[in-house]
C-alpha cells in the first residue's frame, strides 16, 4: 500500500513536470541537469513499483495500476527527451509590418503594423503562415503546439514616437543602428546599466536636425528608484529619459517624457506613447499526441483499480 501511494505520488509530480514545458514555457529549468535528474529519478521509481507489481508484490490493484505507470513513464520519457534534446527557447522580434522567416518550423512570421493607440494597448500580434495549412494567428495570452515546438508571444516593452521641430513640422525619424530603419516603433532590444538598474534601450536619430536622441525606458517602479538620485518626479506612469546629441556627439538637451505628454529636447519636440509589442517565442515541447495517450493511459490504469475485484 505504501509503495503503492508513492509511485502514484511520483508518476503524478512526473506528469506535471512535463505539462509545465506546455504551462510555462519561458521556464529555463527544462534545459537543466537538475530536471533531467528528476524525472529519471521518477523513471526509476514507477519501474521499480511496476516490476514489483508485475510478480504480485502488490496484488490484484497492483497489477490493474501497470496501465498508469506505463502511461506516467510515456509523459515522463517525453519530458526527458524534449528537455534534453530539444533546442533552448528561441525569441524571433519583428518591426511592425514586417516578416521574419522561420526555417525550424517551415512557417514565416507576420507581425501585424502598430501605431500610437496598438501600442498603448498591447494589441500586437504575430500570425504564422505555412505552405498548403491554415495560418495560425497568435494573441498575447495564446499558446500553440506545432509538432515537437511550443509557440506563444511576449510582450516587451515598446515606444510610438512621433518628432516634429520647434514650429511644429514633422520630421522623420530614422533607427540607424536597427533593422527597422524607418520605423518610428522603439523596440527596446539593448540594455543598459545606471547604478544598481538595468533598463531598456533604444536610439532614433532626425536627419534634418542632424540630432541622434538616447531613449531609455523607465517603468513606475524603476523611475521611483531612479528618482532618488534627483531625477523629475514620479508621475505613476512609464517615461522614457531622453538625451540628444548632434553628430560630432555633442550633448544638446536631457529630459524626462511620460507616455502620452509632449517634451522638448534639443530643439526637438518629442510625443512619445509607451506601451508594449510582442516578440516570438519557440520553445520546445513534448508532442501533444505523446501528452494525450499517456494522461488516458494513467487515467485509465487509475479507473481500472478503482474497480472492485
Amino acid at each position: 500500500m505504501t509503495a503503492r501511494v508513492a509511485a502514484l505520488g511520483v508518476a503524478a509530480i512526473a506528469i506535471a513536470l512535463v505539462l509545465a514545458q506546455d504551462l510555462y514555457p519561458a521556464t529555463p529549468l527544462y534545459h537543466t541537469w537538475q530536471y533531467a535528474l528528476a524525472l529519471t529519478l521518477a523513471l526509476a521509481v514507477l519501474g521499480a513499483y511496476a516490476n514489483g507489481a508485475r510478480r504480485g508484490d502488490d496484488g490484484v490493484r497492483g497489477r490493474r495500476l501497470l496501465p498508469a505507470m506505463a502511461g506516467a513513464a510515456t509523459v515522463a520519457v517525453a519530458g526527458l527527451a524534449s528537455g534534453l534534446l530539444g533546442p533552448d527557447t528561441t525569441v524571433i522580434a519583428g518591426t511592425p509590418g514586417t516578416v521574419a522567416p522561420i526555417p525550424a518550423l517551415g512557417a514565416a512570421a507576420f507581425f501585424s503594423a502598430a501605431d500610437a493607440d496598438a501600442i498603448a494597448r498591447g494589441a500586437g500580434t504575430v500570425t504564422l503562415r505555412r505552405r498548403n495549412a491554415a495560418e495560425i494567428a497568435l494573441q498575447p495570452a495564446a499558446r500553440r503546439l506545432l509538432g515537437e515546438s511550443l509557440v506563444y508571444l511576449e510582450l516587451r516593452p515598446a515606444a510610438y514616437v512621433d518628432v516634429s521641430d520647434a514650429r511644429g513640422a514633422h520630421l522623420t525619424v530614422t533607427q540607424p543602428t536597427n533593422a527597422s530603419f524607418l520605423s518610428p516603433v522603439l523596440l527596446f532590444g539593448a540594455r543598459q546599466r545606471i547604478g544598481a538598474l538595468e533598463v531598456p534601450l533604444d536610439t532614433f536619430a532626425t536627419p534634418a536636425r542632424h540630432l541622434t536622441v538616447r531613449a531609455l525606458y523607465f517603468t513606475p517602479q524603476a523611475l521611483a528608484q531612479f528618482n532618488r538620485a534627483g531625477a523629475p518626479a514620479d508621475q505613476g506612469r512609464p517615461a522614457l529619459v531622453l538625451s540628444a546629441a548632434d553628430d560630432r556627439g555633442n550633448p544638446k538637451g536631457l529630459t524626462l517624457a511620460p507616455s502620452g505628454a509632449e517634451v522638448a529636447v534639443g530643439g526637438l519636440r518629442v510625443h512619445v506613447t509607451l506601451g508594449t509589442y510582442p516578440v516570438l517565442a519557440i520553445a520546445a515541447a513534448p508532442p501533444a499526441w505523446v501528452l494525450i495517450a499517456g494522461i488516458a493511459l494513467f487515467l485509465a490504469g487509475l479507473a481500472w483499480s478503482a474497480l472492485p475485484h
